[in-house]
């Protein structure tokens, strides 16, 4: 009985290594026929970080990666779009690439017609190529830093460019391309205006201000840090739903917008940012708490004297704890102040609803 029970447990080991090695045949096939499918990933390529921001006149670092799929791409190109007229790279560093050589050259405004390729590119679009070779043979699977670009804002009231990648080709050891077509990754580097400082004297109780500066950082904690533990409350006011809002630390300020902050102290207001030279805000019919630019304008040159849309408008006094107003059309002796001033809020009321589109121009 043993001896038979042996030979059936000998014969099903027969058939499961019969059946391994069938399984083992079927997989190494049919790893040979997903090799191609993997090789066809190639690499990709992208910017650290994807959106980057600067101020005029600077210089910065922006990492251009590499992510080798398959291992397998030795030489290839990548032309990298910018926009000329808001920022310039000034030099391409590939001592990081792992590469056994690599160069890259600059090319003229009308090289390759990017617009033409990539149509939401202006024609003020120029391209630098990178290229590279690895004869030693393929690398590694794994992320590398295959260049870090220098950029440098050049114009000087802000702008943003794309930073657009498109590569053309990458060649496998036998030379055969391993991407097709024009593929591209699109970022983004943002030029700054001139950073400024912007100071005003605030008294005991509620002040009406606003926001003539657009910080990097527009929370409430920073930017009225220089005033931290001298107020103790600050709304806007929701013209959609007639209530006012409060704000904490964390809530992010806008320009455009009024602001009501109750000091418990006199203090002087500080912080930095660029100018915010230009608006279009939408007003509703009845009240609307809005900010003014970083410029002083008469109010007559300005959308907020129109009397077919404007009731009037008014300023709070903080010294005299009362509110000071404009009414379009009116005798000038009727009006209490005729210039909209930069860090200062103000009620409209407005007969209907429109936007107000202004400049400091």
């Amino acid at each position: 009985m043993y001896r038979g029970l042996y030979k059936n447990k000998g014969g099903e080991k027969r058939k499961m290594s019969g059946r391994i090695f069938r399984i083992g045949i079927a997989l190494v096939m049919l790893s040979v026929l997903t090799v191609p499918a993997m090789a066809a990933y190639g690499m990709e390529t992208w910017f650290v970080p994807e959106n980057s921001t600067g101020t005029y006149g600077t210089d910065i670092l922006v990492p251009m990666n590499m992510s080798e799929r398959v291992g397998e791409t030795v030489s290839g190109q990548l032309d990298i779009y910018y926009d000329k007229n808001c920022v310039n790279v000034v030099s391409v560093d590939q001592s990081m690439s792992p590469f056994s050589w690599n160069t890259y050259n600059w090319f003229n405004d009308s090289y390759n017609q990017p617009e033409t390729w990539y149509p939401w590119l202006s024609p003020t679009h120029t391209c630098v190529r990178v290229q590279w070779d690895n004869p030693a043979g393929p690398i590694s699977a794994g992320n590398y830093t295959l260049c870090v670009l220098k950029l440098r804002c050049n114009c000087s009231s802000g702008c943003t460019s794309n930073l657009l990648i498109g590569y053309s080709e990458a060649n496998n050891e036998m030379g055969d391309p391993i991407t097709g077509g024009h593929k591209y990754h699109n970022g983004t580097y943002t030029c700054l205006a001139p950073q400024e400082t912007f100071s005003k004297s605030l008294v005991k109780g509620w002040n009406l201000i606003s926001l003539p500066l657009t910080a990097d950082d527009m929370t409430v904690a920073s930017v009225f840090s220089s005033i931290d533990g001298k107020y103790d409350a600050l709304y806007r006011y929701d013209a959609s739903t007639n209530l006012w809002v409060a704000l904490g630390s964390d809530d992010t300020l806008e320009n455009g917008v009024g602001y009501f902050i109750n000091m418990t102290e006199d203090a002087t207001w500080t912080y930095s940012g660029s100018a915010f030279t230009s608006m279009g805000i939408s007003l509703e019919p009845g009240l609307n708490m809005i900010g003014w630019l970083n410029c002083s304008k008469p109010i007559n040159q300005t959308g907020l004297d129109d009397p077919a849309k404007v009731r009037y408008v008014a300023r709070w006094n903080a010294t005299s704890h009362r509110f000071e107003v404009y009414v379009p059309g009116a005798p000038d002796a009727f009006n209490d102040f005729d210039t909209l001033e930069r860090g200062v809020g103000y009620f409209v009321a407005a007969k209907t609803d429109f936007t107000l589109t202004e400049s400091c121009t």
